[in-house]
């Protein structure tokens, strides 16, 4: 259903591109934004011991934290004859530093813990991307600007375990407490799905403007892994995921006119989403698979970025 609605959006978006195209006369204004920065992320997700959620209700865990990256993000908005709001934005992200613990428990509520390693994220990667269409609403002598939105959005995590030490051994874990030789193993997350939400914005004068916008989302999140070091499992593909998600995105900032019509600002962005239980599809080497519930896969993110915008003011008639 999600992927019908999206794909309705996007095909929405694109009629109107179309067709505001065509127009006799028209009016464009808006911004080019190129934005860089800090950006930090969490990612975890856990499964249980069968498609009940039972036996235990946590076999094994896996927790991403302080994915540090490198962002950037090339973005646009503006308006078309003063009716039609178009934003969109691309982002990618180079993991510099990072962690990956990989837990796995016999006994319920993370109890009787018989394996944990600690590995790094080394080239891992980021991808954000999203498209959105809305009206503009001009008030306070237009100073103020609320715009209403509706969109379609797409993420990836790219996630790496390399360099990996086991620090808890017991049976039936047969990797011996030390280094583990070889470890090279990934997980690649898509999410992706449309959102409702609304941009604001404020004049404070011929120099300052102030901005904020809040997005709530519904998408289809999905993963794929490739357990290298399990010779018990098919390679590359060593499982799939499948869930429903749900996640909020709020954005604030400002900008401050230098030199016509170039401005320097400052803008944060926090995400959080979380997924319903789902499957968790395991293609074991000798060409069987295997089910399980996937209880959960929980992501943050944080980014605090400097920003360069382009404001420009075009009119042309056909």
């Amino acid at each position: 259903m999600k992927r019908r609605i999206t794909l309705a959006l996007l095909t929405g978006i694109l009629s109107t591109l179309y067709l505001t195209g065509n127009l006799t006369a028209s009016e464009l204004e808006g911004d080019l934004e190129f934005i860089t920065g800090y950006r930090v992320d969490d990612l975890d997700w856990n499964i249980a011991g069968n498609l009940n959620g039972t036996s235990p209700n946590i076999i094994s865990e896996l927790t991403w934290r302080n994915l540090e990256s490198y962002q950037l993000k090339l973005g646009g908005k503006g308006t078309i004859n003063r009716i039609f709001y178009l934003r969109g934005s691309a982002a990618f992200g180079w993991v510099l530093s990072g962690e990956v613990q990989d837990s796995d428990y016999n006994g319920d509520n993370r109890t009787q813990e018989y394996s944990r390693s600690i590995s790094s994220t080394d080239d891992s990667n980021l991808l954000d991307a999203t498209l959105a269409v809305g009206y503009p609403f001009n008030l306070a002598s237009n100073r103020f600007k609320l715009i209403p939105l509706v969109g379609c959005s797409y993420s990836e995590q790219n996630l790496t375990m390399v360099d990996g030490v086991q620090v808890i051994s017991q049976p039936p874990q047969t990797q011996p407490v030390g280094p583990i030789a070889g470890l090279d193993s990934t997980y690649e997350t898509r999410w992706f799905g449309p959102w409702l939400g609304v941009d604001l914005s404020f004049r404070v004068n011929d120099k300052i403007f102030l901005f904020a916008g809040f997005e709530y989302h519904w998408g289809d999140f999905e993963a794929v892994a490739n357990w290298n070091l399990r010779t018990d499992l098919a390679q590359p593909k060593s499982f799939e995921q499948e869930a429903d998600a749900t996640g909020f995105l709020i954005t604030f900032g400002g900008d401050y006119i230098f030199a016509e019509p170039w401005s320097l600002g400052l803008e944060v962005n926090y995400q959080d989403w979380s997924t319903d239980p789902g499957i968790d599809r395991q293609f074991n080497s000798d060409g069987t698979m295997a089910f399980t519930r996937l209880n959960e896969v929980n992501w943050e993110s944080l980014a605090i970025m400097l920003r360069v915008t382009y404001r420009f003011h075009y009119f042309y008639h056909r």
